[in-house]
């Protein structure tokens, strides 16, 4: 682990930079499978610790998204 200048034990990585870890790694991934969204939106519960926010985010931000693909895939059939 880093030290911050105080001496104390830093984080490895910030929120930001997990987040945009998740977002780099699983964004391309939900293009072949929508419920790659699923689990980006779970992730980011679990690095935001913030339950109401998580399911606002996930609500405004990667449902359409799942189910535009969803609908899509369903015509295709």
């Amino acid at each position: 682990m880093r030290r911050k200048a105080s001496g104390s034990l830093a984080r490895p990585y910030t929120k930001g930079e997990l987040n945009k870890t998740v977002d780099a790694l699983l964004h391309p991934l939900a293009r072949v499978d929508p419920w790659f969204l699923v689990i980006d939106g779970a992730l980011h519960g679990l690095i935001e610790r913030n339950p109401p926010e998580t399911v606002t985010k996930f609500v405004q931000y990667n449902l359409p998204k799942l189910i535009a693909e969803l609908l899509r895939k369903r015509k295709s059939l």
